[in-house]
């Protein structure tokens, strides 16, 4: 023990100011006895001669030195990690001693008489004599229980969240600070059609990459790359992954960068988002609005046919029935088309009061308002009104003169809770207006769409400088 305490003092020596050297080495045998690790000796035996109180404390004993039936070590049950009981003769004391080499870092169990179990890791050198010849060993034991329960949380954590992401039925990879794969999961492999060889892959694991045009894309180039090497979230851009057996995959990838604490970059994670079925639906629906323009435009076709073939048949000198009627079919169409090109989900108004006003002089026309998405039906009632308003002033109002002047302006705001629609359609500089003593189809037509088909309300003024017609609907709650 002598021996130990003079390397250990020796050792520390050198890092205790001068002062306290004097006091530590008058006292070596309480110094070791006060270490924080656990210190014992042996003999070439293997007997126990000498051992500090906090060996003891981890043996959960206090043997008796000298004592020939305990040897090598003073726990009375050791264990592996594994479980199965170490034998004494098996101990590291023991290895070092039948060897005469240093044990380093081994771990072991050692079972306390109160049935307590603690993990240990053990340290032993061989001592030798001047000559040469083994006369005993030291170890030093170090209890690691806790360090290892955190290290066996964090691999359980680890186990749970590696199995959380293999059971994810979308496509995830994640890939170091350089973009070479660390981890992915089935989907993944199963959405590429291969399985990449982990730290060797880089940027992606798909075979071939591909722009949604279908231009070749470079590795380097996929949005992943562009994620780590400018260390920001990528969002927005589709691609196409091509597997090997040729079948191309539609896909939004989610490539986003992982910062360690100290703020540098570490990885990334990117989720992919299969589109083929998006895809396949979409051009399912495509082929769908085809058919249904192609049907819709046939019938207007066949309307106008027999209303020409009626008109021809029951038309009076002078009679311009057939043209007003032709015209609102050639209205009810263009709308059609603007609805077929955002798939019948909507149309926009300014496109619309814009076709409606495109026959006439467009120095005479002022329109003002923002784009706003209407409904379908919406859309195809407010054509017919605009229609009709224009018709009118083509004929009777400012339009029909070369000075007139028209301005049709609309806005949209939320009121109460409802998203409303204010139109406001004002004649200026035309001929003198006056109220209709009778009303006509068009009028009729007006007042029965604002009201009952868009349950709006509506004003017409007929100043003696022109029409002012006004009305509010709303667009949704």
């Amino acid at each position: 023990m002598g021996n130990v305490a003079a390397a250990v003092d020796s050792e520390h020596a050198r890092r205790v100011p001068i002062r306290g050297f004097d006091q530590i080495i008058r006292s070596p045998a309480e110094f070791v006895d006060n270490l924080p690790i656990g210190i014992y000796v042996c003999d070439a035996d293997g007997v126990l001669t000498q051992y500090n109180a906090r060996a003891a404390e981890l043996w959960g004993l206090k043997p008796n030195l000298g004592n020939s039936g305990l040897r090598f070590c003073g726990a009375l049950h050791a264990f592996r990690l594994d479980g199965t009981p170490i034998p004494p003769d098996q101990s590291p004391m023991a290895e070092a001693l039948r060897t005469e080499e240093a044990v380093r870092d081994r771990e072991m169990i050692f079972r306390k008489p109160t049935g307590e179990r603690i993990t240990i890791v053990a340290n032993v050198n061989p001592m030798f004599d001047d000559d040469g010849r083994l006369t005993g060993g030291v170890s030093c034991i170090q209890d690691i229980t806790e360090l290892r329960r955190i290290q066996s949380e964090q691999n359980e954590g680890r186990h749970v969240v590696r199995t959380v992401l293999d059971a994810i039925p979308a496509p995830l990879y994640a890939t170091d600070h350089d973009g070479y794969l660390t981890y992915y999961n089935p989907a993944a492999a199963q959405f590429w059609g291969l399985e990449p060889e982990l730290r060797r892959q880089r940027w992606c694991g798909s075979w071939k990459l591909l722009h949604e045009d279908g231009r070749p894309m470079a590795h380097d180039e996929c949005p992943m790359a562009t994620a780590i090497k400018e260390q920001r979230a990528v969002r927005g851009p589709t691609a196409i992954a091509e597997r090997p057996d040729g079948t191309r995959v539609p896909f939004m990838p989610y490539p986003t960068p992982i910062f360690g604490t100290d703020g540098k970059l570490v990885g990334a994670v990117n989720l992919l988002f299969d589109l083929t079925e998006i895809k396949r639906a979409e051009a399912q629906q495509k082929a769908m609005i085809d058919e249904l323009n192609h049907r819709v435009k046939n019938t207007l076709a066949t309307v106008q046919s027999l209303a020409a073939q009626t008109f021809r048949d029951e038309a009076r000198p002078g009679d311009a029935s057939r043209a007003a009627f032709e015209a609102r079919l050639l209205a009810l169409s263009k709308t059609h088309d603007h609805l077929t090109r955002q798939s019948w989900e909507w149309a926009d108004l300014k496109a619309i009061v814009q076709d409606t006003m495109a026959p006439y002089r467009a120095e005479q026309i002022t329109l003002s308002g923002p784009s706003v998405h209407l409904t379908s039906k919406m859309a195809l009632s407010l054509s017919m009104v605009l229609h009709e308003l224009a018709t009118n002033a083509a004929k009777y109002g400012a339009l029909s003169a070369p000075d007139g002047r028209l301005e049709v302006s609309w806005i949209a705001q939320t009121m109460g809770g409802e998203r409303h629609l204010s139109l406001a359609w004002t004649e200026s500089h035309g001929p003198a207006v006056t109220p209709p003593t009778r009303r006509g189809f068009g009028s009729k037509l007006i007042e029965r769409t604002i009201a009952q088909d868009l349950g709006g309300t509506a004003e017409a003024v007929f100043d003696r400088g022109g029409l002012r017609y006004t009305c509010d609907v709303v667009l949704s709650r």
